[in-house]
């Protein structure tokens, strides 16, 4: 299992500012989340993904729970889920996607880190199941960033 973050940052009329691809580490409690899923724990369903950026530069560590320095986040309320072909081999990636609106005013934010924090039906908030830490992406005013998220089995 292997996860990949895109982020793409753009200026108010859509032009591409920067676009990074970095891959992550998936969390104690990601890798939790799942086995519990695997074994059929229904009270572990996800039923909210929310991409989570913030500020921190601390490496990401298996035991993380949260970001370092949370600042901002946007849930994806359609994660999909497809099959692919690739030389023969067969891949199963799980996409999940957010998009963070224009700040309309206000310093240059200097992004360094994202994971993506689930909350399951049982109302468990907060399990971050990936984290990643980056070169300072700089989202200013009238600036949309488009996190993605790819994670293959």
């Amino acid at each position: 299992m292997t996860g990949v973050l895109t982020i793409e940052l753009r200026d108010s009329q859509g032009a591409l500012v920067d676009q990074r691809r970095v891959h992550n580490l998936i969390t104690r409690g990601g890798k939790e989340l799942l086995a519990n899923l695997l074994m059929g724990k229904v009270d572990a369903l996800p039923n909210a993904w929310t991409i989570a950026v913030g500020t921190g530069a601390t490496q990401a560590q298996m035991a993380d729970a949260a970001l370092a320095t949370p600042v901002d986040g946007a849930d994806d309320r359609g994660p999909r889920v497809e099959v692919l072909d690739q030389g023969g081999t067969s891949v199963v990636r799980a996409t999940v996607t957010a998009t963070l609106p224009e700040r309309k005013q206000g310093e240059v934010q200097p992004l360094t880190e994202a994971g993506i924090r689930i909350k399951t039906k049982a109302g468990v908030e907060g399990i971050l199941f990936n984290r990643v830490t980056f070169a300072p992406v700089n989202r200013g005013p009238n600036m949309v960033m488009t996190l993605s998220w790819e994670i293959t089995f």
